[in-house]
């Protein structure tokens, strides 16, 4: 019962946290019309049911109203909506999300209006920014004779509500929470996640409308939308998996036989290695400029490096101080004097990996360039492998395609450079002619081909989510598949 309770909270502070769902662009011009609509009735109900309201609007800074739903249950609750708000002093509108959430005991359901009157010029400032404030309330709501009452109020503002339909009974602690809703309001949020200009707009707000970039990031936002540019949300957190598959040369073999010190071993040769790496890594990320993004990531890491060594065993003899060409023989001379031995090297290091790097991105009418570059480094579990660093750059262009309410889907082509280094570190046992041989080894291994072209696509759902997957791996002896899910905010 504690854990259906606590899963309930839970819920409720999320719907609190993401707000309204995202309106698709093919219905944001009728979802416009209907809340200014809305919203003129609204102000008028509240109107003819308080006297001297009329005046009181007609001094204030501006106003909000909302239609909102919900219901309760008897330990958690809430509702939601989409209003506008009126500057009084320029005439423009906002629109904006309005959430409630209930924690407490009551039962119930049924959809109400607001009006959030907005006295002074900071707390108009303040409200568009984005409100969230806390109370408590106690009411009893029966179909439609719910009259207008003072819910909250504060510093410069007050809030209003009436019930419109339904009934609840309830007494709760609540949160109210208001947000420009960025669907609806144009404050230069682009729909895709490159910043871009000229890209066909499906959807228009119109002119009563300010382009005002409400966030911190990134630095000189507001100078470059006021030239006609919009920008992805500012920052992002998401997964993504890499799996690569690359062949690899194999350099700086040293050697230490039956405990003897490590000597670089130049009677050998390789077959051909491969390594194949597996990751899955939670990012983060922040638009710094219109032009950069820079991010981190950290996660786990797992890999399998196959590399087999062929060594002459009269290198080996050399190596251990043993001559053959006396009447008494050692007793290794039998077994290693012109032969050839296989040191099948396999390992499996794990550990963690993290990367810092940077995207320098922008785009023009549909079309987009991208070049991503990343420094990152591996933490393994184990002494026997030691990951150095590894450096990658990305350079892409592509284009992209709006599908309607479906988002917009961006097609894209490029060649990904990247260079890494492994040392491998262990030891391996053999029986050679009734002893057995120990080989304390350490080599150095790196990818063969720096350069692989590579085709992908990111698909923007909404101006929060999107996916992408791509394929690295047309030319060279190297194959990547990378997925990745990103939420902006």
């Amino acid at each position: 019962m504690q854990n259906s309770a606590i899963t309930l909270v839970a819920l409720a502070l999320l719907a609190l946290a993401v707000g309204c769902s995202s309106v698709p662009v093919g219905e944001r011009a009728a979802v416009r019309s209907e809340l200014v609509k809305s919203s003129e009735e609204t102000r008028a109900l509240f109107v003819s049911e308080i006297p001297g309201l009329e005046e009181e609007l007609g001094k204030a800074a501006g106003y909000f109203t909302a239609r909102i739903s919900g219901g309760k249950v008897p330990i958690v609750g809430g509702a939601q909506g989409m209003g506008v708000l009126v500057d009084n002093t320029n005439n423009s509108r906002t629109f904006m999300n309005a959430t409630r959430v209930d924690l407490g005991v009551g039962l119930g359901g049924g959809t109400g209006r607001l009006l959030v009157i907005l006295e002074t010029r900071e707390a108009l400032e303040e409200f568009r920014d984005g409100l969230r404030r806390f109370g408590v309330g106690a009411e009893a709501d029966l179909g439609d004779s719910g009259a207008a009452t003072s819910s909250f109020s504060g510093n410069g503002f007050r809030i209003l509500a009436a019930s419109e339909s339904g009934a609840a009974v309830f007494a709760t602690a609540r949160v109210v929470n208001f947000s420009v809703n960025i669907d609806l309001t144009d404050v230069g949020v682009a729909d895709v996640t490159v910043p871009s200009t000229g890209f066909k707009q499906a959807d228009k707000q119109g002119e009563d409308a300010p382009r005002q970039w409400k966030y911190a990031l990134p630095f000189l936002a507001q100078k470059v939308i006021d030239k006609g540019y919009n920008l992805p949300l500012p920052y992002g957190a998401g997964l993504i998996y890499a799996f690569n598959d690359q062949e690899q040369l194999i350099t700086g073999l040293e050697v230490g036989i039956n405990g003897r010190e490590k000597a670089p071993f130049e009677f050998v040769s390789f077959d051909k290695s491969v390594t194949k790496t597996d990751s899955v890594n939670a990012k983060i990320d922040a638009w710094l400029f219109p032009f950069m993004n820079v991010y981190a990531t950290y996660g786990p890491f797992e890999a399998d490096a196959a590399i087999d060594i062929l060594i002459d065993g009269d290198g080996m003899l050399e190596h251990m101080g043993l001559s053959c060409t006396g009447v008494v023989r050692p007793n290794l001379c039998d077994s290693l004097q012109d032969q050839t031995f296989l040191l099948p090297i396999k390992t499996t290091p794990s550990g963690t990996s993290w990367s810092v790097g940077g995207v320098l991105a922008g785009g023009w009418k549909g079309w987009f360039v991208t070049i991503p570059f990343n420094f990152s480094r591996i933490d393994l579990d184990r002494t026997l492998a030691d990951g150095g660093p590894i450096i990658t750059v990305t350079p892409r262009f592509g284009r992209t395609f709006n599908i309607g309410d479906w988002g917009n889907v961006a097609v894209f082509a490029g060649g990904n450079y990247l260079t890494s280094e492994l040392e491998i570190s262990g030891t391996y046992r053999v029986p050679v002619g009734g002893e057995e041989l120990t080989f304390d080894y350490t080599v150095q291994q790196k990818n063969k081909d720096p350069w692989n072209l590579l085709l992908g696509f990111n698909w923007d759902l909404n101006k929060q989510f999107s996916w992408n997957l791509e394929y690295d791996g047309f030319i060279g002896t190297r194959e990547a598949i990378i997925a990745s899910v990103t939420w902006r905010f």
